[in-house]
């Protein structure tokens, strides 16, 4: 099962490279700094690569102030049939948040959203991880066609972890840190579970003493 938005994401990626090696590198540098490092080789790198290719070509400003999607569309807009305009003008607006499984059905999820708050009927289009009701992950909506998609990437919290997660969320919530800043936290704090399985989950999944996002 492969989400529909495949070609226009890479797509992006080639006309994104044209920036150079430099920013890409220096792009990656601060993703290690918002998610944690990953490097080629370990489990999760795949996933947490994908993340990064998400970030950097849908969200990461450049030196000119827009992102990749951003700089496309300005480029390109004119260019564009409806349709493809139409996926690249979405592309320009998902939602990554941390989201709780409501209902399963199939490949379709009734999700809840633990940050921003509503629900979210969506389809799941990465591989089978075995989930569950109740079972909590970061990753991000995108609306294609006339549904709504997961993302490509997504950071699947253990349950051990949910009552120090909510405790992580309500303190966030209480001092009004931006969406996107918590979830990068939680994207950190399961990559260091994930990496020191021997260090106890509250341990790893506490709330910073300071702040430093």
């Amino acid at each position: 099962m492969q989400s529909r938005i495949e070609s226009y994401m890479e797509l992006l990626e080639r006309d994104a490279s044209k920036a150079g090696l430099a920013d890409f590198r220096l792009a990656r540098e601060e993703f290690h700094k918002l998610t944690g490092e990953f490097e080629e080789g370990e489990p999760w790198f795949e996933t947490r690569m994908t993340m990064f290719m998400d970030w950097y070509l849908l969200d990461r400003k450049g030196p000119g102030g827009k992102t990749p999607i951003e700089k496309y569309l300005a480029q390109h807009e004119f260019e564009l049939n409806d349709e493809d305009l139409r996926i690249f003008q979405r592309l320009n607006v998902t939602l990554r948040s941390s989201f709780q499984i409501q209902k399963i059905k199939g490949d379709q999820l009734l999700l809840e959203d633990l940050i921003l708050g509503g629900q979210w009927k969506c389809r799941w289009v990465l591989p089978s991880v075995g989930l569950k009701t109740d079972d909590i992950f970061n990753s991000r909506l995108i609306l294609v066609g006339d549904e709504i998609e997961v993302g490509r990437g997504a950071v699947l919290h253990p349950v051990d972890a949910h009552e120090a997660l909510f405790e992580i969320l309500d303190r966030a919530r209480r001092e009004h840190l931006p969406v996107t800043k918590t979830v990068y936290y939680l994207d950190k704090v399961k990559l260091k579970l994930d990496r020191y399985s021997n260090v106890k989950i509250r341990h790893v999944y506490k709330y910073p003493t300071e702040v430093v996002f």
